[in-house]
């Protein structure tokens, strides 16, 4: 039942990025009608438009390779939370305890969230830095986000949080957000998970630091 809701949630992340990328013909029609009145505006909202245009086309195609990034299938967690990170324009520290990797539908929603929460790093808090953590506590999977941004992230305020509020429920497990004024934000998702037997074969987490053209 789980895996199910689970699935549905992820047509539902391939609708949601299908549809955004309809607002893109409008966007492009309005900075066409604004290139003589304002050319350094125009030129401003398309690069957004392009910025966006070619998001959508990263996630469509990521998506298309079974629903999540072909590197989380192939190599693990670890992997592709070092690609994500090395999308960002500012440095992000990565930590990890796992000695093995945890069942799949865990590892693509620790990764989901992962990838919500460095968006939202990108776009809204004006970070000079950010931390992903993620190991076994006990029978649990606990995957963290933390940045020194302006904080103030509300998930009533935003359908991106609730969405993965839902996402980690559906495995019955919960989202915490703690993201005061002018103090940061740490995104925390809990997942139950007993260690599987036989496990999942996986290497270490290392900790690593990557830049924002994916250096370490």
């Amino acid at each position: 039942m789980c895996h199910a809701v689970f699935v549905s949630f992820e047509l539902r992340s391939l609708r949601s990025t299908v549809t955004s990328s309809f607002a893109l013909p409008f966007a492009l029609r309005v900075t066409r009608a604004r290139i003589e009145r304002d050319p350094a505006e125009a030129a401003e909202m398309l690069d957004t438009a392009l910025g966006d245009l070619e998001g959508a086309i990263a996630e469509l195609r990521e998506l298309a390779r079974g629903i999540h990034p072909a590197i989380l299938s192939d190599r693990g967690l670890g992997p592709a939370l070092e690609a994500l990170a090395g999308r960002l324009p500012l440095p992000v520290d990565i930590a990890g305890d796992l000695a093995e990797r945890p069942p799949p539908n865990i590892e693509a929603a620790a990764y989901y969230v992962a990838a919500e929460a460095l968006t939202n790093v990108a776009r809204y808090a004006q970070a000079s830095h950010a931390r992903i953590e993620v190991g076994r506590d006990g029978e649990r999977i606990v995957l963290q986000v933390t940045d020194d941004g302006v904080g103030g992230a509300d998930p009533a305020n935003g359908s991106g949080l609730r969405g993965l509020s839902d996402r980690v429920a559906a495995l019955d497990g919960r989202l915490e957000v703690d993201s005061p004024p002018a103090a940061g934000t740490t995104i925390r998702a809990i997942f139950p998970c007993p260690p599987e037997q036989p496990a999942r074969p996986g290497r270490p987490m290392p900790r690593v630091t990557i830049g924002p053209t994916g250096s370490r």
